[in-house]
């Protein structure tokens, strides 16, 4: 409960160390000197409505967000106001798979993304489906968008889940109405409201595509992991795009020293995390933000405390 106002910092010689750092406590305000290091880890800005739409102004507020409350963006405008360079503020990721109402990234809203390598489908309101499963996260979230329906849905069958999970979250999802299940597709389809004819249809070509090896609709990779919606009982789970992780932020050397706009760490300065930039490029991969995190964090910590 400790809230960072502002960074201090000597002007007007590139030499000049971080010194310290303004904390407002309550009500009260005071400053922090900084001996040995100041080290930032303050994550991301997709909780900021206004600094994402100023890199990128379609993702407008009506996009939910699954960080944590405090992904806004602050520590790194305070970088930028004593000499740290950005780079890279307009690779926003979204997380095509999170709860449609809230945002939310629990542990039903995984199972959308471990399952394609596994068979499993996504379908539209129509039934229909949209894209290929395995593509990319930037690329199935644009497609959910442009079908202009939301939410989309994955399908998937009991035979899946040990490969995606366990049954007990599958339980404890259903318990909690975010999971949806049915014996056939026609009756998981009527719970879903979406046409039962068109999922059969849909779910029957995906099958025979599996079985032949080829996807003339999407282009879909087939392999021997995968398992045909041939056989119940059938699940679904309603899926939308909210922002995830934002790539850009301060620009870090590799020793985690953050870097200012002529090229120099600034002095007693490191970052870790998802608040630096240019270390996945315009696309996370899922899963390297915690080896992001930890190898530069230790990096950080570690010349941090050399000083």
């Amino acid at each position: 409960n400790a809230e960072v106002t502002w960074i201090w910092r000597k002007d007007g010689d590139s030499s000049n160390p971080v010194e310290g750092v303004e904390v407002k406590i309550g009500r009260k305000t005071k400053n922090i000197q900084i001996v040995k290091a100041l080290i930032l880890a303050s994550g991301g800005f997709s909780r900021d409505v206004k600094m994402r739409q100023s890199f990128i102004p379609s993702i407008v507020p009506e996009f939910n967000c699954t960080n944590q409350p405090g992904a806004t963006g602050e520590m790194i405008r305070y970088a930028q106001a004593v000499g740290a360079d950005t780079l890279q503020l307009a690779f926003i990721q979204l997380y095509p798979y999170a709860e449609p109402e809230t945002g939310i990234l629990d542990s039903p809203a995984v199972y959308p993304f471990r399952g394609p390598g596994y068979g499993i489908v996504y379908v539209n309101k129509l039934g229909k489906r949209f894209v290929n499963e395995m593509e990319r996260r930037d690329v199935v979230s644009m497609a959910q968008i442009k079908t202009g329906m939301k939410p989309t849905y994955s399908i998937f069958n009991e035979a899946m889940i040990p490969k995606m999970g366990t049954k007990e979250e599958v339980e404890k999802g259903m318990a909690k109405g975010r999971f949806i299940k049915a014996e056939t597709l026609s009756e998981l389809a009527t719970k879903l409201g979406i046409p039962a004819d068109a999922v059969e249809e849909t779910i029957k070509n995906h099958n025979g595509f599996m079985a032949d090896g080829k996807d003339p609709d999407f282009g879909r990779q087939f392999t021997k992991s995968m398992i045909p919606l041939t056989e119940g009982p059938f699940y679904a789970i309603a899926q939308w795009p909210a922002v995830h992780h934002t790539m850009g932020g301060l620009r870090i050397n590799k020793d985690a020293q953050v870097i200012d706009i002529w090229g120099k760490p600034i002095p007693r300065l490191y970052a870790a995390g998802e608040v630096t930039g240019g270390i996945h490029g315009s696309n996370r991969l899922g899963g390297n933000a915690i080896p992001g995190c930890i190898v530069f964090g230790r990096m950080a910590g570690r010349n941090a405390g050399k000083k």
